[in-house]
């Protein structure tokens, strides 16, 4: 394990409890060799599912960091398998459903007869972009830590099947449909702001994957689409003073729920223009209404704003602070240039994670959603995976 060294007593505690009793206790080589679970203890979400969507590639970067590469090439090289014909890729591997469909909450869920999961049971399909855009964007952090040239030229097949069927869903507008990028409910349906940042984001580090392999003609093409996603944003995500949240098809932009983590997206990946960074970080940077009990970071500063109709009568699930949106946080400090705010946040996590035995739940819900510990999963590995990751990523090395 790499400890880096410039880290203050109470966050190198929490780094080497989140690596030894979290992201490396998920590895289990019983179900195969590079496996590892979303939840430590392989109890939550299934002891032998593997979730490309997201979790994967969180725990995957956290691995490499960690010095786990063969675990990870392994894994990498099983979930490749599952890509379909057309470049999508499994949100979910769920190898305990192969062949069958299930009902979740009274909806379908159905499996491939491998275990390859590729439509939500959640009505609209959200999810349906994560998985490509987590796919390449692991890609590119195996190349930076490998520079592995041999082991890129490899991957150029999946990888340009990845990065098409997602330049394939643009709109001629430059928007990305999917719904909610990497939440459920609310699905925000059809045009999700995460979404739109996270897919340009992906295509435009996929093209320099393609430039390292000598493949010009796909460098170009993903070059040319985070353009126009990112024309597509700044033309269509904007709200006098904060980004829209999503566009849905009917209702049209919905941007009512307060600042949201589409604000920290669009400073983090870029997308935002020098104006409305200029407009958006004097509202973000001491925001305390994304802490949700006593975490970061919340997916709304209004979330008891939502309404019924954009839950589709389901539940209030991901109005909740999670590690996906701390990570995104945290990266559009490092864009602003903001150490000490990082510094403070990886202190606030690493106090929760030691309160509670050196583990973290998979959701932090606020009292004003009136939802508070419906969906308590114990263990999750996101918060250690994304501490790591942080750590890493946005804290200069001293």
């Amino acid at each position: 394990m790499r400890m880096p060294g410039n880290l203050p007593p109470d966050i190198a505690e929490a780094y080497q409890a989140a690596a030894e009793k979290n992201v490396l206790a998920a590895l289990n080589p019983d179900v195969f060799f590079g496996y590892f679970s979303v939840c430590s203890d392989g109890q939550g979400h299934g002891g032998n599912t593997t979730f490309p969507g997201l979790d994967w590639g969180q725990s995957a970067e956290a691995l490499l960091w960690l010095g786990r590469k063969a675990e990870v090439l392994a894994s990498w090289e099983y979930v490749k398998k599952f890509q379909r014909e057309d470049g999508l890729l499994p949100f979910a591997i769920i190898p305990d459903i192969a062949g069958r469909t299930v009902t979740v909450n009274g909806r379908p869920l159905t499996a491939d007869a491998g275990g390859a999961v590729f439509v939500h049971w959640v009505p609209g399909n959200p999810l349906r972009t994560l998985a490509n855009v987590t796919f390449l964007l692991l890609a590119e952090a195996i190349f930076a830590q490998t520079a592995d040239r041999k082991w890129l030229a490899d991957q150029i097949p999946w990888l340009r099947g990845a990065a098409g069927w997602l330049r394939n869903q643009i709109t001629a507008e430059g928007l990305m449909p999917g719904g909610g990028f990497y939440i459920e409910r609310p699905a925000r349906l059809e045009f999700d702001g995460v979404n739109q940042c996270y897919s340009t984001h992906a295509v435009e580090r996929t093209a320099r994957l393609f430039e390292a392999a000598g493949e010009a003609g796909p460098a170009a093409r993903c070059r040319e689409a985070a353009a126009r996603l990112t024309a597509g944003f700044r033309r269509h995500f904007w709200a006098a003073d904060h980004c829209v949240e999503y566009i849905h098809p009917e209702r049209g932009p919905i941007s009512s729920h307060g600042l949201t983590d589409v604000d920290w997206a669009a400073i983090a990946t870029g997308i935002a223009g020098e104006r409305q960074i200029a407009v958006l970080w004097p509202q973000l940077k001491d925001n305390h209404d994304f802490i949700f009990s006593g975490m970061p970071t919340g997916i709304s500063t209004r979330p008891e704003t939502y309404e019924d109709w954009e839950m589709q009568g389901i539940d209030r699930h991901d109005l909740a602070a999670m590690g996906r949106v701390w990570y995104l946080e945290c990266w559009a400090r490092a864009q602003m240039g903001d150490q000490a705010g990082i510094r403070r946040l990886l202190g606030v996590v690493a106090g929760v994670g030691k309160a509670d035995g050196w583990s973290w739940q998979e959701r932090y819900y606020s009292k004003r959603t009136g939802f508070i510990g419906a969906f308590r999963m114990g263990r999750y590995c996101e918060y250690p995976a994304n501490f790591i990751r942080i750590v890493h990523r946005f804290l200069p090395p001293g």
